[in-house]
């Protein structure tokens, strides 16, 4: 794929705020990893992450587009290689906590990424937006690298400014450099082999890493250091062929060390040891301590032990320095600076004795030693049970790939993932009662029986339905059950009438928590509309009126100057039309918002539907939208006072006197 071609697919995916990449974060680069690992469908295994994208956005991509960039993600970061994982990708399927290893191998394969990251390190806080611009180099920056900084975590882009992510950026600049090659590889083999060769035996695995690699490893590399050091690396494959050859190997040396130790517990009666006699009794006095730090008790009771029995004049080095914690060189030299003995260490592993002190004094250690050469033979008879079953299968079992579907849901805010239920007005002859249906439908037959269907459909309506009584209702109710943080309750609504009456209490005691009203509503030229707006609503929490704002928004498409002379009628008027509430701010507030007005028609008789939801995208959005219409209708802000003392005149729009 070409730079150009996955610059216009990255433009597509772009999320606005914050920004990032729709659909790709640290666990779908995962998963795209084990889906291609095992040759499964990238789409379907991606189809997780891809929900809750959706869920977290509120919005749908191109699922190729998702697919396309993923791909290229898994090249550029080296995971892939000719449609084979590497090594490098082995490493990451195999981990147990491979988020932070996505983000590290993308720092130390992107260098310009790398270079921004360290930009934003040195700056404590967030930084303006403008300067995290400043700090892309070119379109590729900013339509491509920018945003995949994002999608990792790394930063937070939002419109205006920048969050660096410390942690995680210091997490991943310190790790470079800080192991060597060889050390990074046979680290990455150790990972990697109990489930490429199936073998579970550690001392197996590590002679196996040793065979492949010629490096010893030590086991105390953290994950985030090997990943680190490979990603400088090209990007090589393992060979199953070199792993077959090297478990053949390995196995073969195992079954040679069996020989020699069976041969040890069952020594031949042919003995050629010679005891010498020496000044004095040896003992531990006789050891250098400058040889052997301690254990000198030890390394002459293994001289007792062989003068008490000379069949083990062939002795198992490794009873020795697992004793001692120490090299079977050192023990040469040791008991070759002692009188009397005469010893050499063979290649196999095993220690000969030509001459030893005739007289020594030391424990006998014929059964412990004999118990530690039956515990070997059984131990190696198990490696080399263990590699005549291996195989190589390098369809690496993606050990995280269920966390991460399950973690990446865990991510989500509550606000993402809040029920949304489809809110309406029909007639409800429980909700409106006897009367009141009585007196609709009268003597009519046909209207009896629409009460009976209406009555039905109401008590086996759908689950997901809810009146708009009932969630205007709960959506005053979030203000006096949470903590909300930003105490602002919005109401757009064309029309009212004495339906504010059934919630004045409700906004009065929001009101006495701190809350602020603003009503968008349509300009009447009615005095009598405002006055009734003032005697249903307004009288009733003039106690808060600091805390109250009424704009309105309503224009004249023919001219910009209006005179109140005129006959309005004759002008092409446009104004509020939308019906909306909301209250909070995104991540903890709700949105109602359909064809109801604040009016007794809309909430009791007309059919009128709408949404209710607290889904933060949804209610961040209706927001926006109100407070753009707010802003614009700042002109015709109405004030309290003269709203309760409304001229007996047609009242013009501030926005044109």
């Amino acid at each position: 794929m070409t730079n150009g071609n996955l610059s216009t697919i990255a433009e597509r995916l772009h999320s606005r705020s914050p920004k990032r990449l729709w659909g790709l974060s640290p666990e779908s680069v995962y998963t795209a990893l084990a889906a291609r690992s095992a040759n499964e469908a990238l789409d379907r295994l991606l189809s997780p992450h891809v929900r809750a994208e959706i869920l977290r956005t509120n919005d749908k991509r191109n699922q190729e587009a998702v697919v396309r960039l993923h791909n290229w993600a898994l090249e550029e970061f080296g995971l892939i290689n000719d449609g084979e994982p590497t090594l490098l990708g082995m490493v990451v399927l195999a981990a147990e906590k491979p988020r932070p290893l996505v983000r590290e191998i993308a720092v130390n394969r992107l260098r310009t990424a790398e270079t921004i990251l360290r930009s934003c390190n040195e700056i404590e806080e967030s930084l303006p937006r403008r300067e995290f611009d400043s700090l892309l180099a070119d379109d590729w920056d900013e339509t491509v690298i920018g945003p995949l900084l994002g999608s990792l975590g790394l930063v937070t882009i939002y419109p205006d400014s920048v969050e660096p992510h410390h942690e995680r950026i210091e997490s991943a600049l310190k790790t470079q450099g800080a192991i060597n090659a060889e050390t990074a590889v046979a680290e990455a083999y150790r990972r990697i082999l109990p489930q490429v060769v199936n073998v579970k035996d550690t001392q197996c695995i590590e002679d196996l890493v040793e065979r492949v690699t010629g490096t010893t490893p030590n086991g105390a590399v953290e994950a985030l250091e090997i990943v680190a050091k490979l990603a400088d690396l090209p990007s090589g494959t393992v060979d199953p062929d070199d792993l077959a050859d090297a478990i053949d190997e390995q196995r073969k040396e195992y079954e040679q060390g069996f020989q020699v130790l069976r041969s040890l517990l069952a020594p031949t009666s042919d003995c050629t040891l010679t005891r010498l006699e020496t000044d004095t009794v040896i003992d531990a006095t006789a050891v250098s301590n400058d040889l052997i730090d301690h254990g000198s008790d030890s390394l002459v009771a293994v001289l007792a032990t062989v003068s008490t029995h000379p069949e083990f004049a062939a002795f198992d080095t490794q009873f020795i320095t697992d004793r001692l914690s120490t090299t079977p060189y050192a023990i040469y030299r040791a008991l070759s600076e002692i009188p009397g003995v005469d010893c050499e260490v063979r290649d196999d592993g095993v220690i000969e004795f030509a001459s030893i002190p005739a007289s020594v004094d030391g424990d006998d250690l014929r059964d412990e030693y004999t118990t530690h050469l039956i515990t070997r033979c059984s131990s190696i008879q198990r490696q080399i049970d263990a590699l005549s079953d291996a195989s190589v299968s390098l369809g690496l079992e993606a050990v995280a790939s269920d966390r991460m579907v399950a973690e990446d849901y865990a991510a989500l805010d509550d606000g993402d993932v809040a029920p949304a239920y489809f809110t309406y007005t029909l007639v409800d002859p429980a909700a409106l009662g006897e009367k009141k249906m009585k007196a609709y439908v009268g003597d009519s037959h046909e209207l009896g029986r629409e009460r009976a269907r209406l009555r039905r459909w109401h008590e086996n309506r759908p689950l997901g339905l809810r009146s708009y009584t009932v969630m205007t209702d709960r959506l005053f109710s979030l203000g006096l059950e949470r903590e909300l943080e930003d105490k602002v309750l919005r109401i757009m609504t064309p029309f009212d009438d004495d339906t504010f009456t059934e919630y004045v209490s409700q906004i009065r005691r929001l009101l006495e928590q701190g809350f602020e009203l603003r009503l968008l509503t349509r300009h009447t030229k009615e005095p009598w509309e405002w006055r009734r707006l003032q005697r249903t609503l307004l009288s009733e929490i003039k106690d808060h009126r600091d805390r109250i704002t009424v704009r309105t928004y309503s224009r004249f498409k023919e001219h910009r100057r209006v005179r109140s002379e005129m006959d309005f009628r004759d002008l092409g008027e446009f104004g509020i039309h939308g019906k909306l509430q909301t209250i909070g701010r995104e991540e903890e507030g709700a949105v109602l918002l359909g064809s109801a007005n604040f009016m007794e028609n809309s909430y009791d008789w007309n059919p009128e539907c709408g949404v209710y939801t607290e889904r933060t995208q949804v209610v961040e959005a209706a927001i926006e939208f109100f407070d753009i219409v707010w802003d614009i209708a700042a002109a015709d802000e109405l004030s309290i006072e003269r709203l309760q003392e409304v001229p007996d005149r047609q009242l013009v729009p501030t926005y044109y006197t």
